[in-house]
Formats: C-alpha cells, sequence, structure tokens
C-alpha cells in the first residue's frame, strides 16, 4: 500500500517585513543615535516612532552602531526604544521635519525574570490586566520575534540556508530523503502561511486517505491577533531547564480544530528568546502519534534576531488492510492506519560562525 503522503508548511518562502510606510520617500527623515547612559548594548534595538495615540508609525532595527533612520510625515512624535532584558523607552514629543541627527540619551531599568513566580493560573488574552508577570516575560518573547520579523537587512552576509527531507524506519534509519541549499539575499529564508488561514483552517489539513499538510508557526503567527483570540497562555518553569523560564500556549477550550500547543522558552537571566517546541493536538493521527517540531533562533552580527533552524517531525503512515470475522462469520475488511517510521522535515541558516546560535 502506498504510504500516506504527508507534507509540511514551513517551507521557505519570502515574507515582506512591515516598516508602517510603503516608501521611504514618503515623509521626512529622522535619523537617531541611540546612546545608553550605562554602557550596555544598544545594537538590534527596535526603535519606532509614536505618534498622539502611541500608535507606531514605522519602527525598525538599531544598527551595530546604535543607529537608525526613520521617515515620516510631518507632525508630532515620541520615540520609543524596546531591547531585550530592558523595559521601553520613551523619549519627550518632538517635531519633523527636523534637521540632523538626534541623539538620544536611553535609560531604562533592566526586565528581572529570575524572580517571577510561576503559578497555574492560565490566561486566554495576554492582555489581562491581572496577568503583570505573564505580560513582563511576553514583552520579552515579542521584541525578539518583532526584530526577527524585521531582520532583512542582516541576512545579506550570512550567506546561505538549508532544506531537507528525511524519512526515518521505526529503528531510526534514514531510508530517504534529501537537502538542497541555496543564497539568503534580502528575505527571510524560512516562514509560515497567513495567520487567518490557520485560525480558520487549521495547523493539519488532511485525512488517512488523502493524506496531511501539516504547518508550523513563525514570527508573524506568534505575534498575530488570530494567534493571541485562539490560544490561552500561562507561565512554566520544567525542572531539565533550570535556567528558563517559558510562556505555554494551547487552544483555547472551545476550539475543536488541528492546532498546536507548546512553550517559547526565555532564558532568564539575559531575557533572550531561546527555542519554541511545540505538537499538534486536535489533529487525529498526527496527535496521536506525537507530531510536533521546534523553532530555535540566532542572534545576527547586529544584534538582531532571526530564525536559524527549525524542524517538523510527523509519523510516516500506511494503511493497509486486515480481516475481520464478524459474530454471524461473515469476514470483513479493516483498514488500519500503520506507523511504519517518520517523516523529518526541516532547515537551517548555513553562515558565519561570528552569528550566535541560542541552543536551549
Amino acid at each position: 500500500m502506498n504510504n500516506r503522503a504527508i507534507r509540511c508548511g514551513l517551507a521557505v518562502c519570502a515574507l515582506a517585513a512591515s516598516s508602517g510606510l510603503g516608501a521611504q520617500d514618503a515623509g521626512s527623515e529622522l535619523r537617531i543615535k541611540l546612546r545608553p547612559t550605562d554602557g550596555s548594548v544598544v545594537s538590534g534595538a527596535l526603535v519606532a516612532l509614536l505618534d498622539a495615540r502611541d500608535s507606531v508609525v514605522t519602527e525598525g532595527l538599531a544598527s551595530y552602531e546604535g543607529v537608525r533612520v526613520l521617515f515620516a510625515p510631518r507632525g508630532a512624535y515620541r520615540i520609543r526604544v524596546r531591547r531585550i532584558g530592558y523595559l521601553p523607552f520613551v523619549s519627550s514629543e518632538l517635531s519633523l521635519p527636523r534637521a540632523g541627527e538626534l541623539v538620544l540619551n536611553v535609560e531604562s531599568p533592566r526586565v528581572m525574570l529570575e524572580s517571577i513566580v510561576v503559578t497555574s493560573t492560565s490566561q486566554c488574552s495576554r492582555n489581562d490586566p491581572n496577568a503583570q508577570a505573564l505580560s513582563t516575560v511576553w514583552d520579552e518573547i515579542a521584541k525578539a520575534l518583532r526584530s526577527s520579523q524585521l531582520t532583512l537587512d542582516d541576512l545579506r552576509g550570512l550567506g546561505r540556508a538549508h532544506k531537507y527531507r528525511r524519512e526515518l524506519s521505526t529503528n531510526g534509519r534514514v531510508i530517504a530523503g534529501d537537502s538542497s541549499e541555496f543564497a539568503i539575499s534580502n528575505r527571510r529564508p524560512f516562514g509560515s502561511i497567513d495567520p487567518g488561514t490557520l485560525a480558520t483552517e487549521g495547523y493539519v489539513i488532511g485525512d488517512q486517505d488523502k493524506g496531511w499538510t501539516y504547518y508550523g508557526p513563525d514570527e508573524t503567527v506568534l505575534l498575530s491577533d488570530p494567534f493571541a483570540a485562539t490560544h490561552c497562555f500561562r507561565l512554566v518553569r520544567q525542572r531539565d531547564r533550570p535556567a528558563q523560564i517559558g510562556v505555554s500556549f494551547e487552544p483555547a477550550p472551545d476550539r475543536k480544530i488541528a492546532d498546536i500547543k507548546g512553550v517559547l522558552w526565555v532564558d532568564q537571566k539575559t531575557s533572550e528568546l531561546r527555542e519554541i517546541s511545540f505538537r499538534f493536538v486536535n489533529a487525529g493521527p498526527m496527535t496521536r502519534y506525537e507530531a510536533g517540531g521546534f523553532t530555535r533562533f540566532r542572534r545576527a552580527p547586529s544584534g538582531a534576531w532571526l530564525v536559524d533552524e527549525w524542524k517538523l517531525s510527523a509519523p510516516r503512515l500506511e494503511l493497509r488492510e486486515a480481516p475481520n470475522v464478524t459474530v454471524y462469520g461473515i469476514a470483513k475488511i479493516d483498514r488500519l492506519l500503520v506507523v511504519i517510521g517518520r517523516l523529518d522535515t526541516g532547515g537551517g541558516i548555513i553562515g558565519p560562525e561570528t552569528a550566535e546560535r541560542t541552543s536551549p
């Protein structure tokens, strides 16, 4: 019999990062130089212009030297600076157009994750005002995810990426597979599909006759409103990760379509996002045979973050016929799904060793 087809959805694609304005010549130029008062690192900081309603007009990443150029229409703004491991800094009001470079003295307290007390309370809203501890950890995660969305300039120096597909037997031996390499230019090498589509149609599509297509989450999915609206969150710690704190997520109680549950792991000392691990739920055989995966991150030389490695693993299933005798002695043929191994699909960046890997 033919193996049931299983297709991976965390594939190579081009996802354009949004900076808030479609064209840089749509407004005045503002060159910002960040100068931390305590000598800390500002490379890779998220620098945004806020309007009178505190909405983000445009946002970008500070360079290795702590410089960012932003463009916005004439008007009054404040500058928000978000750095991993620090509370946000917001400047006083300024007006555009403005001549010359703006040197901004950045001063903000550190975030202390080690002292956070973890409870078993689950919040089906990341914005619940009563979930301050959860909000604090999620803010650090969101900085890394948002930074990864915007890390286009850093990709040009990372060289190449690869993707692979491996079929394994029940004893873990590779029996078939293929891999390929490709150049990284100005596009993110790994990404998922539209978050709204995942929220509506689910993370696993198919059945035992047609096969399955399954999808893992990327930065855009995890930061999206559809993901927040369809999942519940809580803080967790594990004995095998003594230096980390996690934000677990799972589908909301009334959500019955195929989905994912997992944990985003953060270093308690540095507040850096390390890994996202997940598995599929409400997904029939994909749940029963523990299909899931992980995503890990790399710090680029500029201080920004990007997806460094990802993997999805699912069972290889075969539909077999087995005779079944009824109480009346009439033979009946049952069709049974049998696990004949696993299918691993994934990818990663093949780049210079100067980029720091965030191993768990």
